[in-house]
């Protein structure tokens, strides 16, 4: 403290410098607090296995493939992302297209996630070439017109009424010619506990 004496300005007394550093302290405290009172989780990260899915004429319609209910027992399985490796996109390589997707065709994939009790701003993020219909629970969460592989296209947080402890992220990709591909992922957001 005297050492810091010599540098503070004429008038400055040492108690006024140590009343300034309590007074700050606890802002600094409490902006940690806030900060350290969630984090956000990859409930399914992009690239992820145990979809199902099944490749469709684009008019072909599935009644019920996004309802929690719907038995895709003899689909196939697969790992995201899907598509071509062909075309302008960035993601058609070898590297990121895990599973086929024809080009003209619509998929349709399904895959189960769990998702705690407490969690918050559940968040569905994506790329697809063309378009896609996503669907949470069997509700239609978002409709994407995304063009040539745009990505993070795919961008919704879902509802809380929407959300379950055992979850269905349901899409229907749509794809106009040329290449195709989809990929998602889903995180939230969970609070840590109280101390």
């Amino acid at each position: 403290m005297n050492r810091l004496r010599h540098l503070l300005p004429a008038g400055l007394a040492a108690g006024t410098l140590v009343g300034a550093m309590a007074l700050a302290a606890p802002a600094a405290t409490a902006a940690q607090a806030a900060n350290a009172r969630s984090y956000v989780v990859t409930a399914l990260d992009y690239n992820s296995t145990g979809w199902t899915y099944r490749q469709v004429p684009a008019t072909t319609q599935v009644p019920g493939f996004a309802e929690r209910g719907f038995d895709d027992s003899a689909w196939p399985a697969g790992q995201a992302g899907f598509g071509t490796t062909n075309g302008t996109c960035s993601w058609n390589n070898a590297a990121s297209v895990k599973t086929p997707w024809a080009v003209n065709t619509d998929i349709l994939a399904r895959h189960w996630l769990h998702l705690p009790r407490d969690a918050q701003a559940v968040r569905i993020q994506g790329t697809v070439d063309n378009d896609a219909q996503v669907y949470f629970n069997g509700h239609l969460v978002q409709s994407v017109k995304s063009g040539a592989c745009a990505a993070g296209a795919i961008d919704v947080v879902v509802s809380a009424a929407d959300l379950d402890c055992c979850n269905l992220l349901a899409v229907r990709g749509h794809d106009a010619g040329v290449a195709a591909y989809l990929n998602l992922r889903v995180t939230y957001v969970k609070p840590t506990q109280a101390l």
